[in-house]
């Protein structure tokens, strides 16, 4: 049996940890022994010490900046830190000592190097969308290192194996299990009214600004006219208390305008519509979003749309922004209406068109919703997988 240390820096649940929960779950125990190391303690070590796997935490441990300037604040300091966690990353891998080191993003690249040279067998995932015209220095050294050092390299979708062009990557899709993701939960309890007649907008972004929580609540408000329509905004916690003179100063800076905080800022819109209902996040969204009228996301700058596919292969019609993932995620941009990014105006005119094409939209999902429900198949993308890790011990 060959070990395998699955390395990623987030504890809590979404994105990527559930991508890495999934993996630990379907790999084979009776090939694969999975270990994990995270930077820190958080929800998802509860999920994977249920799975009998054992966890290591590095607090050091530090990504490469995300498409930044290096003359952005703090940038230099963060590539200093991850070079002087280097020493950290080897005692552990020589303690731990597995058969192979699996990093669970694109962000942890410069510990393949270390990885490598310490003999053990290496794998990436990418997960990441950063444009290749944008802080190029950067984003080339990054793919210089992954070719260099990743035995072999996994990617979610065509745009992100597209970074890495001169090695072979193989598209693992984050494949849809939405078996047990069911809860009944009717919109009749969750609106407190008869909901039979009312066409719901679902949100799943919460109030993260690169979902577009700003723009989606402006748009509504101000251009779905109607008392038939809501808008479901799934993620949202109740408002905090602003406990601590630090946040308590922030809170009344930004009420007077002079502070900017995002999150007061969407709470603000939020309470002037009260066609606007929260509630917060769920792994449960089966049910919810097949009751929805579409499933509406505005991302602010381009990365994979899982929600998008969910909501194709429940039959919800989408309506998200136009990048290289949901034209992917929505056979070829044929089953979602997709905006040009960043055009609140267009997103006014797919949801028109949203209103004047439902039913022949809706059939067109029941038709051709396969495609979507395949490319994400549970069984499909876990054998591909396999077949990664087989090649990785070939040698």
């Amino acid at each position: 049996m060959k070990s395998i240390l699955f390395v990623y820096h987030a504890s809590n649940i979404g994105g990527g940890t559930y991508c890495l929960l999934n993996i630990l779950k379907e790999i084979d125990r009776e090939k694969y022994k999975p270990i994990v190391l995270l930077r820190t303690d958080g929800d998802l070590v509860k999920e994977i010490g249920n799975l009998g796997i054992d966890v290591f935490f590095m607090p050091s441990m530090t990504l490469v900046p995300y498409n930044r300037s290096l003359f952005d604040r703090g940038i230099i300091q963060a590539y200093r830190n991850i070079q002087k966690s280097f020493l950290d990353f080897e005692r552990l891998l020589n303690h731990i000592n597995p058969d192979a080191v699996y990093f669970n993003t694109m962000m942890l690249a410069p510990y393949l190097e270390v990885a490598k040279k310490n003999g053990f067998k290496t794998v990436i995932h990418l997960r990441e969308h950063w444009p290749l015209n944008e802080h190029i220095k950067q984003l080339s050294k990054i793919q210089n290192v992954i070719s260099t050092f990743a035995d072999q390299i996994v990617a979610i979708n065509g745009y992100s194996a597209s970074m890495i062009p001169n090695r072979e990557v193989t598209i693992v899709y984050d494949w849809i299990d939405l078996s047990n993701r069911y809860e009944y939960r009717p919109f009749d309890e969750i609106f407190g009214e008869d909901a039979s007649k009312l066409k719901v907008y679902l949100f799943t972004g919460g109030l993260q600004d690169i979902k577009g929580a700003a723009e989606v609540v402006e748009v509504f408000s101000n251009n779905i006219k109607g008392k038939q329509y809501r808008l479901l905004m799934i993620g949202v916690e109740p408002a905090p208390d602003y406990i601590g003179l630090k946040n308590k100063i922030r809170y009344y800076l930004a009420k007077t305008g002079l502070y900017y905080v995002y999150e007061y800022k969407v709470r603000r819109m939020i309470a002037a519509d009260e066609r606007i209902i929260c509630i917060p996040a769920t792994y449960a969204l089966k049910h919810i979003m097949q009751q929805a009228y579409c499933n509406l996301s505005f991302f602010t700058i381009p990365h994979a749309n899982l929600a998008l596919a969910e909501s194709i292969i429940l039959g919800t019609i989408p309506v998200a922004a136009k990048t290289e993932e949901s034209i992917e995620y929505s056979n070829g941009g044929d089953l979602a209406l997709l905006f040009e990014l960043g055009n609140k105006a267009e997103l006014v005119e797919k949801l028109k068109e949203l209103d004047d094409n439902f039913n022949s939209i809706k059939a067109k999902l029941a038709k051709d919703g396969h495609f979507v429900e395949e490319m994400f198949d549970k069984n499909r993308n876990v054998a591909v997988l396999d077949g990664v890790l087989e090649r990785l011990f070939e040698d």
